[in-house]
């Protein structure tokens, strides 16, 4: 399979809400919004662990992924992701950075 990489550089294949929809796994759903929920101080329920990727046009969408800035920023410029911004890394982007550092680096490849 492809890789998949968010707008942000976070990596598809690696994050559980797109595991759970892809392998239709019920059991990752609960265990990642029990996590994500203690994490994010949210209510996340199992039936909200549907993605097939932020780069998408169709559903399912994570909820948070619907409204992030990045990819909203990124699909208004008409761009896949953000390291092929001519502002990259913005001032957000450098914060998000900064929670996970593993994005920063997978965009940086992508910009070489």
């Amino acid at each position: 399979m492809e890789e998949k990489i968010g707008c942000c550089g976070i990596q598809c294949l690696q994050c559980p809400a797109f595991i759970a929809t892809k392998n239709q796994d019920q059991e990752l759903r609960k265990k990642t919004a029990q996590e994500w929920s203690a994490m994010f101080k949210a209510e996340i329920r199992p039936e909200d662990i549907l993605c097939i990727g932020c780069w998408s046009d169709k559903e399912p969408i994570f909820a948070h992924c619907r409204e992030c800035d990045y990819r909203l920023c990124a699909k208004k410029r008409g761009l896949p992701h953000c390291a092929l911004c001519a502002d990259y890394p913005c001032e957000k982007l450098e914060q998000f950075f900064q929670m996970v550092p593993s994005a920063k680096a997978t965009l940086e490849a992508l910009r070489k």
